[in-house]
């Protein structure tokens, strides 16, 4: 089989064989292979299959898409008892970060002040 049926001087300007374009599209069409997959298998460009494939009036694979899995919801019901030690540390731990948000904002107002400076970004800038 004969990949070109006339041989220019640059790969773009090469014209493929109507048997290399059939074989090529048979392969696709039967095998496991992405189109880009056989795309670079045999060098050649972008989307070159899928316009053989149009011009042979051949319909191109589906793509097959993987349903994802979607996790019960678990309701309140369902929460052990040794949970309500989780949920007390997240309690605490929120509570920390809050007063570690109010530790920055005081920072920053006393920086403000004291050195004069606008730290704080104004609403209105562009």
């Amino acid at each position: 089989m004969e990949r070109y049926s006339k041989v220019f001087g640059s790969k773009w300007q090469s014209q493929y064989s109507e048997e290399f374009k059939r074989k090529v599209c048979q392969e696709y069409l039967e095998g496991q292979d992405s189109r880009t997959t056989v795309e670079r298998r045999y060098k050649l460009g972008n989307s070159r299959i899928a316009f053989w494939l149009k011009s042979f009036g051949m319909e191109m694979k589906k793509p097959i898409y993987l349903s994802s899995y979607v996790m019960p919801v678990k309701k309140d019901q369902d929460v052990p008892a040794d949970d309500s030690a989780s949920v007390k540390l997240l309690k605490k731990q929120l509570e920390d970060a809050l007063l570690e948000k109010e530790l920055y904002r005081k920072m920053i107002e006393v920086a403000e002040r004291d050195l004069k400076i606008n730290i704080r970004k104004k609403s209105v800038t562009k």
